[in-house]
């Protein structure tokens, strides 16, 4: 519901909340059938609202937006305030400084090259020869016009995004923590149960069965937790994070198929649409 939320502050001007919440939670539903680190959902429903008549580059540019503010930027400032937190005593927990302090410098890094790469003007270029070059050139075209967008929405303010962004990720925190105390185990202090829980997701990113859960369970037990304790618990949050998720995706589902009946067209009349130099013009 909190993805949701983020969804349809990223395309207030284009969707109702209905249709945002039909589109975010077929999204989610099918981001449990292709785990890909949440991109399988966001490109079928770019497909989809390209399909009902939407901008593909404008659509392209918000969802990559989307998927930073809600999920990479949201993990990364986890890791950042996990680890320094507990390198200096913070946050309650205890590991080594290569387990706290250099993911944190490391996210920090990777925060200062997102900045970077999102104020570099695009600058007038040849196009490149070949078809895959020019693929490269349109996908990294759009990675930047999609870091740009998310630091112009991140610019606004926008109380419901930002809580948004931060619910769609602290609340799964929270579920998992919920499933440590279900099978009755403590599982980890704060600090690293932060940061267990955001490296650990990296699996996600490999859509095979079983690297998400192999790669929550690894890092778990790098940062201390008790093997069968969080071999039971993960079992216990996946199943969870698995069928509440595609449940709400198979009504959001539902919706989708009825905007399709419905002919759907987005709201407020004209589309605004950004151009690859950030201006804007109607559809």
């Amino acid at each position: 519901i909190a993805f949701a939320v983020a969804f349809h502050r990223t395309f207030a001007s284009e969707l109702s909340w209905w249709n945002s919440a039909s589109l975010a939670t077929a999204a989610q539903g099918v981001n449990v059938l292709v785990p890909a680190g949440g991109t399988g959902g966001l490109a079928a429903t770019v497909v989809v609202m390209v399909r009902f008549g939407m901008s593909r580059d404008y659509v392209i540019r918000r969802m990559l937006a989307v998927f930073v503010i809600a999920d990479a930027l949201t993990n990364v400032a986890m890791v950042i305030i996990g680890g320094f937190g507990v390198a200096i005593g913070a946050l309650p927990g205890h590991a080594s400084w290569a387990f706290t302090l250099l993911p944190a410098l490391l996210a920090s890094l990777l925060c200062v090259a997102v900045v970077a790469v999102a104020q570099r003007a695009p600058g007038a270029r040849p196009a490149p020869a070949g078809r895959l070059r020019r693929l490269a050139r349109s996908g990294a075209d759009h990675v930047r016009d999609g870091l740009r967008a998310s630091c112009e929405l991140l610019r606004t303010g926008d109380p419901l995004l930002v809580f948004g962004a931060a619910g769609s990720v602290l609340l799964d925190l929270g579920a998992l923590a919920a499933a440590f105390a279900a099978i009755g185990s403590r599982g980890l202090s704060l600090g690293p149960m932060m940061l267990a829980y955001t490296l650990g997701q990296i699996g996600s990113v490999v859509s095979l069965p079983g690297t998400t859960e192999g790669g929550l369970l690894g890092v778990f037990v790098l940062y201390g937790a008790p093997l069968g304790a969080a071999a039971s618990a993960i079992i216990v949050y996946r199943a969870v994070q698995i069928f509440i998720p595609l449940g709400l995706g198979l009504v959001g589902a539902m919706g989708v198929r009825a905007m399709l009946g419905d002919g759907f067209s987005p709201e407020g009349g004209d589309l605004m649409l950004e151009g690859p130099s950030g201006l804007s013009g109607p559809r």
